[in-house]
């Protein structure tokens, strides 16, 4: 019997889906690609796509920053957008920092992509990767998203320091424990204007 993955997942839903160029699952908070199905004809082609993990992080998080400026405990988990030629359709995986990716070309039916992004999400969710749990991660975790989506990057670790009280060069290292972490977290939350990040703190 063979073993499942988050590829495999991906692979029996769309298959015989018209139009389609690629299915990824990504992590929003930085855009890294856990599991994806391309149609690549060439190496540029491929390096483009590589990169779509990343904007569909971006364009998650700016999303939910727009919806939260009208309603702050809402936070938004579908998109769409495209061109005349090219549609993509992205949604999140309810309670994780993952989301599923659709690019298809315009004739693809949108009911269809609908249908199968709902199998890939209830069919993926439990192979998803777990979350890093570990103090050391999870510190720098938060500093690579506070960096990522601050709009004075130049300035988080300078800022960060001054608001946790902890040293920057400790901070630049990772080396927290639990508590100096719950501290981090609220201080990236405040710094992004955010009451809670796609990032776990360990329990």
């Amino acid at each position: 019997m063979a073993v499942r993955t988050l590829q495999s997942v991906i692979e029996q839903h769309i298959a015989g889906l018209p139009g389609l160029i690629a299915v990824l699952i990504g992590r929003v908070t930085d855009g890294a690609t856990v599991a994806k199905v391309t149609y690549a004809s060439d190496s540029q082609e491929e390096q483009a796509l590589e990169r779509l993990g990343t904007y569909a992080g971006d364009l998650l998080q700016a999303n939910s920053r727009l919806c939260q400026t009208v309603s702050p405990v809402q936070e938004a988990d579908y998109l769409l957008a495209g061109t005349l030629a090219l549609r993509v359709v992205i949604k999140a995986f309810p309670k994780s920092p993952y989301f599923v990716l659709f690019l298809t070309r315009s004739i693809t039916d949108l009911k269809t992509i609908s249908d199968r992004l709902k199998a890939i999400l209830i069919d993926g969710k439990p192979l998803l990767p777990p979350v890093q749990d570990d103090t050391l991660s999870t510190a720098q975790a938060l500093i690579s998203y506070a960096k990522r989506y601050a709009p004075d990057p130049n300035f988080v670790m300078l800022r960060l320091s001054l608001k946790t009280g902890i040293d920057r060069n400790r901070l630049e290292k990772g080396t927290l424990n639990r508590q100096e972490l719950r501290i981090l977290y609220k201080a990236v939350a405040d710094l992004l204007g955010r009451e809670h990040l796609p990032i776990a703190l360990p329990s």
